[in-house]
């Protein structure tokens, strides 16, 4: 697949974003939607049945438990990538870049209140502690005279649950998990 360049550069140099606008980044800054100058792609087979299924399953609490926290009402969110660079390629023109992924990607989880990674993972339905391969390539044609850039960041579908309390989880706390898997690669492609 062939991409055109975009205007704009979007990449991590010291800590700040540059060419992303500010309006697609997480509030934390992990995370952008994409842009014109990425081209997004889901590793094959990443994607399993979990997006369209609604998870209200609850773990039994041990006998002696007085409180236990359960991730309810899981729903999908979408897609952003990460804005940590996993791997990158450049080089002045006449060439065509080419940009191979294949990497392992740590889920990430949010959680505006203190719930167990395990009932996080049985409220999404897959394992939100352990890293995912991700794998893809991007091809980027370089002109004479310029200088071209392939930077690769994780791409992630995001999840949120609602975190419920008490033995029988019957009580909604008001508070949220949030739960990122690693699905495929975001390529930002760009010429200066």
């Amino acid at each position: 697949m062939t991409a055109t360049a975009g205007s704009g550069a979007s990449y991590a140099s010291e800590g700040k974003l540059e060419g992303i606008p500010e309006a697609s980044v997480s509030a934390d800054g992990r995370f952008f939607k994409p842009g014109p100058n990425t081209i997004v792609k889901v590793t094959a087979g990443a994607v399993g049945d979990e997006r369209s299924a609604e998870s209200d399953s609850v773990s039994p609490a041990p006998a002696d438990a007085t409180a236990f926290r359960f991730l309810k009402n899981k729903k999908y969110l979408g897609q952003s990538c990460g804005t940590d660079v996993i791997q990158q390629t450049s080089g002045h023109g006449r060439t065509t870049l080419v940009l191979t992924v294949d990497k392992k990607v740590d889920a990430t989880v949010k959680r505006e209140i203190g719930i167990d990674l395990g009932k996080i993972s049985a409220g999404m339905g897959w394992d939100v502690t352990k890293s995912y391969g991700v794998s893809n390539q991007s091809r980027y044609e370089v002109p004479r005279g310029k200088f071209g850039t392939i930077q690769a960041y994780p791409l992630f579908d995001q999840y949120v649950g609602d975190v419920w309390e008490g033995v029988s989880g019957a009580f909604p706390t008001g508070k949220r998990a949030y739960a990122y898997k690693p699905v495929g690669v975001c390529f930002n492609q760009w010429l200066d």
